[in-house]
């Protein structure tokens, strides 16, 4: 198979992590050249995406589609550009004359309801950002329970008196424009011109202009019948029903960097013929209820979400694939040494009973995905504590515990499903290095290096990001102790390392990074 991929933007995530996943499936990934793809806040070149596409749709077997990057060059230059809505359309009906030209090609689409960031940073944002972000953030909360009918007049009349009108206006008009193209994306499906398209939401909670745009979206779909089933989630703070939707052709739930990955895997299946089950137990059972960070339903609303994305369903028992859950802490925030000795202990005998169940369902030869989802921006240092006392991780069909829930449980979830097809040595590689590269990124960097990073950039130089200048430093430091942490992890010890040399931060920032493995 050769598959096809417009991503999200050009980080790992949305490039790496799908190459890597197709490669277990025994399928190769095109990918638009690098240089012609967003770099941060440089958008891409929408036209070169265009003839890129338009040349290569008819050599694939099926398609993923970024609106984002399709559109507005990328995910940063949809939340910063200027662009109005008609250009931005005017780019994604390539898609119709691609249905027109390819009526059998497989074609996803996928486009966020943009996030409303809740920090006074203007890294991925525009400018104003930096200043008036955490203010744009309530704002953006009040207007929607003011719209529900709470009494916040008051608040809200004197935080939007703190904010510059001109900055008040660019901010909704810039999601007025994001909703056009979601509703241009929803014509897209209505018309034929895409088989699948997922709508999710970047960073998203019960309340917020984001929350109120999905409410909009649902109704269309619902009026426009791609609505068949709908589950509602209680909540007793909010008297509006969401819907995590299980669809053959849209799909609605919180989710961004992830989404590419899924969709993959979910052409992986159905040109297979295939729908897995799945079974997920939950460590402490109870927190199978709890809410992630950065999402709006219980842990267990984002699995099941998630599982209609790669396309597969969930099964109470003898399922095809078991997901062991870590579940999210009801503190919905990061790990930190402040809290972390009284979460250990409390969660410890949940966890020390997950990790028996799942020697319990390897030794039976069921596939196993680890979700280490207990902290958002990294790894449950006591889950991985008792993973690296248990013997051989090369077992484990997938692992993950980076960014959101959302973000890992989709990415394992797609790994589960491509590791189904493995049929040949060279799938087995690809697999193993996958599985590698997500303990040492989520474990080995996001939770243990980058502290160390970070604290070694606060403490010789007084910086909580490098300059350009030390970014060879910092990634010669990376590159070292992530070398020695992968001797720690059993089944991988003696036989893997980085590349020399290949550690590098995408983004020039500490929060993600990217590196090649190789055999020692």
């Amino acid at each position: 198979m050769k598959l096809g991929l417009i991503p999200l933007d050009e980080r790992p995530a949305n490039t790496r992590y799908p190459a890597m996943i197709a490669a277990i499936g025994g399928a190769s990934l095109a990918l638009p050249p690098p240089a012609i793809l967003s770099a941060r806040r440089r958008p891409a070149d929408c036209a070169a995406l265009a003839d890129w596409l338009a040349h290569t749709a008819p050599t694939l077997d099926g398609l993923v589609v970024s609106c984002e990057m399709l559109g507005y060059g990328g995910l940063i230059a949809s939340r910063t550009s200027r662009e109005p809505a008609g250009a931005i359309l005017a780019r994604l009906d390539l898609l119709r004359a691609i249905r027109r030209g390819h009526p059998r090609l497989p074609i996803f689409g996928f486009s966020l309801i943009a996030r409303v960031s809740n920090a006074d940073d203007a890294a991925e944002e525009p400018e104003y950002w930096a200043t008036f972000g955490a203010r744009l953030y309530r704002l953006s909360q009040l207007l929607d329970r003011r719209r529900q009918g709470q009494p916040v007049d008051g608040e809200l009349d004197a935080l939007a008196a703190e904010i510059p009108q001109e900055h008040r206006q660019d901010f909704l008009r810039r999601r007025l424009r994001n909703h056009a193209v979601n509703l241009g994306a929803l014509q897209l499906l209505a018309d034929g011109a895409l088989d699948l398209l997922v709508l999710s939401s970047d960073d998203t909670s019960p309340y917020g202009l984001p929350s109120r745009e999905k409410r909009w979206l649902s109704e269309w779909a619902d009026l426009l019948g791609f609505n068949a089933e709908r589950r509602t989630l209680n909540d007793e703070k909010v008297d509006v029903p969401r819907s995590a939707f299980s669809v053959q052709r849209l799909l609605m739930y919180p989710g961004a960097d992830e989404v590419g990955c899924a969709l993959l895997a979910r052409l992986l299946n159905q040109a297979h013929g295939l729908a897995p089950s799945f079974a997920a137990s939950y460590a402490p059972p109870e927190a199978a209820e709890n809410v992630a960070a950065y999402e709006d339903g219980p842990i267990c609303v984002t699995v099941e979400r998630q599982v209609r994305a790669v396309g597969g369903r969930m099964a109470e028992a003898d399922a095809d694939i078991w997901l062991a859950v870590d579940a999210p802490l009801a503190r919905r925030a990061e790990w930190s040494p402040e809290h972390a000795g009284q979460e250990r202990a409390a969660r410890l005998p949940a966890l020390e009973a997950l990790a028996a169940e799942i020697d319990t369902r390897l030794a039976r030869g069921q596939p196993v995905v680890v979700a280490d989802v207990a902290y958002p921006n990294g790894a449950d240092p006591a889950l991985v504590e008792l993973l690296l006392a248990r013997g051989d991780l090369t077992e484990l069909a997938a692992y993950g515990g980076w960014n959101t829930a959302g973000n890992t449980i989709g990415t394992a979830l797609a790994q589960a499903c491509a590791a189904r097809l493995i049929r040949t040595a060279g799938q087995r590689a690809a697999q193993e290095r996958f599985l590698l590269h997500r303990l040492v990124e989520d474990w080995g960097y996001q939770q243990v290096a980058r502290a160390e990073l970070r604290e070694w950039l606060r403490a010789e130089h007084g910086l909580a990001e490098p300059t350009p200048e030390l970014l060879p430093e910092a990634c010669a430091l990376i590159e070292r102790r992530l070398d020695a942490l992968i001797e720690r992890l059993p089944g991988f010890a003696g036989r893997w390392r980085l590349a020399p040399g290949s550690v590098c931060l995408p983004w020039g920032r500490t929060f993600e990074v990217d590196f090649e493995l190789e055999h020692v």
